[in-house]
């Protein structure tokens, strides 16, 4: 996996792989599928791509990534699933996220159930994708590519390499509402202010906020092989 990729899987009911390329070239309004590739002419872009066949434990993984969130007809409909498409995508600026949106509603308007983004373990309806297709701002699109996380120690954002960037770590003492504010409000000012962090300096949101020891860290939550690894490292935030 090169350091700054996101992979997408989007499940189906195709009969055969012939039947899934073919359902591409005619419904997803400009992709065509052949080998390895998926690649939209009148866009120039392209895409890696694999295809696995049905998988047993698709309906839980949907439904954990999910928080949840999908209905019962919609994890049978993926329990049903014959092959799983994985768009394997390069993102070195915003614009490569969008055109991964792009390409996930393509995929969605051929027979696409759903959406999983595999390198933040989120997964979304169609509706939900198809909603986020008409957004070319960087809070929705952050807000979907990136997840925040606790546990007994700390609060951490997950998905921070989608934008080539650290994900930022904060102290469990802090409430969950203002960490969760915190951890946004710092990624989001990383992503389009693209400040240069140094270990040992301090840094706060805005003037009469609270300050923040800096300090830069590699990912040492996974391993470098996991598909959650963050290779831009860790920004940990310690109240001063």
């Amino acid at each position: 996996m090169s350091e700054a990729q996101v992979i997408i899987g989007v499940p189906g009911k195709w009969e055969t792989r012939t039947e899934l390329i073919q359902a591409i070239a005619s419904q997803s309004a400009g992709y065509l599928m052949a080998g390895h590739i998926i690649h939209n002419a009148k866009k120039n872009v392209g895409f890696q791509v694999e295809v696995y066949e049905q998988d047993p434990g698709l309906r839980d993984a949907f439904s954990y990534a999910s928080r949840e969130t999908f209905d019962d007809n919609l994890l049978s409909e993926i329990e049903q699933h014959t092959f799983t498409i994985y768009v394997i995508a390069d993102s070195n600026q915003f614009e490569d996220l969008l055109n991964v949106v792009d390409v996930g509603a393509g995929l969605l308007r051929s027979g696409g159930l759903a959406v999983k983004i595999e390198t933040t373990g989120i997964a979304y309806t169609k509706e939900k994708w198809n909603q986020l297709s008409t957004e070319h701002e960087y809070f929705p699109i952050y807000s979907h590519f990136v997840t925040l996380i606790g546990d007994e120690d700390h609060y951490f954002s997950c998905g921070m390499k989608a934008f080539q960037l650290p994900d930022t770590v904060i102290p469990s003492s802090l409430p969950p509402e203002e960490a969760a504010d915190l951890l946004n409000n710092v990624n989001l000012y990383s992503i389009v202010e693209n400040p240069t962090f140094r270990s040992g300096e301090t840094f706060s949101i805005g003037e009469n906020t609270a300050v923040f020891h800096i300090d830069l860290t590699n990912d040492s939550r996974y391993d470098e092989e996991d598909i959650f690894y963050n290779p831009f490292g860790l920004l940990e935030l310690t109240p001063v």
